[in-house]
């Protein structure tokens, strides 16, 4: 059990007027308010690789959040392997559709609950593969983090207001970007979000620059910059990437014909 997903989801439940439906597409519970759905499933959300058949326009996850060294965070992402990994769902190198203008509206809103953690963006990562365009909003980091139940009814209130903004396509934003270099909590690119209003689609990390083999992953820039509806541009993090990195990134931009701006 994700307990996480659960309290967030039962929140939304509890004080947005959802009420029953018959479940669909695997889901164990599903409700309904208007036109935005809730499905409760009996798995990790990186798993449920069913989700395109609930026929939504938009899919947002809701989940708990790991990190190897325990610092709490709030965070939101796109989802798919930048390489030849797929330990946690989805296919190597296949990204799923994304949401980078919902996304933004979702970092925004983490930025304002009043928690002294990280709100960030986290690098693209993780299944399931998705035609439907999705992203994750996570809360954890710790284990207490994880089961503090006052803060994920706070989360669970910040992504209802990104999903309801998104269905009145009031999310103003300034340019679709790429992110490309960074860490996996890509502090700069989350501040150029919420500071210059860009949405950011997918994020391109250093350590996926290349494979586990070693050789070159400048493919995944090409498929990323495809993918992205409307791109303005990529951005990149210029001090992350070795003089090679940022050759084999510019090169496939150049090529491509999308423009670049370093941070």
């Amino acid at each position: 059990m994700d307990p996480a997903a659960v309290n967030m989801a039962r929140h939304i439940v509890d004080e947005y007027g959802f009420n029953d439906a018959e479940p669909m597409a695997g889901a164990d519970e599903s409700f309904i308010s208007g036109d935005v759905s809730l499905h409760m499933i009996n798995m990790e959300a990186w798993k449920y690789a069913g989700a395109d058949g609930l026929g939504c326009d938009l899919l947002v996850f809701v989940s708990k959040h790991r990190s190897a060294k325990g610092i709490p965070a709030l965070t939101t992402h796109s989802l798919g392997n930048w390489n030849d990994r797929n330990d946690l769902g989805g296919e190597p190198h296949k990204l799923s559709a994304a949401a980078p203008v919902e996304m933004l509206g979702t970092l925004r809103r983490l930025s304002g609950v009043d928690v002294a953690v990280a709100k960030v963006y986290e690098a693209t990562h993780h299944g399931p593969l998705l035609n439907t365009p999705s992203l994750f909003v996570e809360l954890g980091g710790s284990d207490e983090m994880i089961g503090n139940v006052e803060l994920a009814h706070k989360i669970g209130k910040v992504t209802y207001g990104a999903v309801l903004s998104a269905l009145d396509g009031v999310e103003a934003y300034d340019k679709r970007v790429i992110g490309i270099g960074s860490n996996h909590y890509p502090e700069k690119f989350s501040r150029m979000a919420l500071e210059r209003g860009y949405a950011f689609s997918y994020i391109f990390p250093k350590y996926a620059m290349l494979n586990a083999d070693g050789s070159d992953n400048q493919g995944m820039i090409g498929k990323a910059v495809e993918m992205t509806k409307g791109i303005d541009l990529a951005v990149i993090e210029w001090k992350s990437l070795n003089a090679p990195m940022r050759e084999m990134a510019l090169g496939v931009l150049n090529e491509l014909g999308v423009d670049h701006e370093r941070v």
